[in-house]
């Protein structure tokens, strides 16, 4: 009875962490972009600074992994991809409007928590990707002009909490800030303008996942 009450002491029973999971995640998301071209544009006299604020809805799907040590840390690696109806609408040129869009983004991360039993408080960071356009809408015959649609890499870091209600299902949610950096605008490459338009983010999510 001694060595059972011994053994009950130095291995308490408890929820484990480490594993696989996968889950769908949904969330909002608020941007802030600028779109700069100097001399407001081929033969344009003035350089032109527009402000771009997308902001809207995400939802997507996440796979991890999770190592709990014997010290409670848990450590892991996450991916995660989502669509987004995530833009903005603003004033360009003084005559017309710029629609800025960004249509999916995805993550790679790394992530480190501290376990109390069934709950996980965590940190992540790692690199992020987002596909973004941005369109002139003219409300001419000519049509509307787009003028950038890249693919945008940088860097994104973030916090969260997760909880375990059952041995299977885990419930969360997160913060992250993402910063998908500057790129030049696609109409402009190889014509000699100086251009760029630049991508961040600050997105609240929650979520589901099912620990294998």
């Amino acid at each position: 009875m001694a060595c059972a009450a011994d053994i009950s002491e130095t291995s308490p029973a408890g929820y484990d962490w480490s594993g696989l999971y996968a889950g769908a995640d949904v969330g909002y998301v608020a941007g802030k972009s600028n779109l700069f071209i100097a001399g407001g544009g081929i033969g344009g006299a003035t350089d032109l600074n527009s402000s771009l604020d997308p902001d809207g809805f995400i939802g997507g799907i996440h796979i991890g992994f999770n190592q709990e040590m014997a010290n409670r840390f848990v450590l892991g690696a996450e991916a995660d991809i989502a669509y987004n109806s995530v833009d903005g609408l603003t004033n360009f040129g003084g005559s017309a409007l710029m629609k800025s869009e960004i249509k999916w983004s995805g993550s790679a991360r790394l992530r480190a928590g501290y376990a109390f039993d069934r709950t996980l408080p965590f940190i992540t960071a790692g690199v992020a990707a987002a596909k973004y356009e941005a369109t002139v809408i003219s409300g001419t015959p000519s049509g509307d002009i787009l003028i950038h649609d890249e693919t945008h890499t940088g860097w994104t870091v973030g916090a969260g909490i997760e909880h375990a209600f059952t041995d299977r299902w885990i419930a969360r949610a997160e913060y992250r800030y993402s910063d998908f950096g500057s790129k030049e605008l696609s109409l402009a490459e190889g014509v000699g303008t100086a251009t760029s338009v630049d991508l961040q983010t600050h997105d609240v999510r929650v979520g589901l996942s099912y620990k294998f």
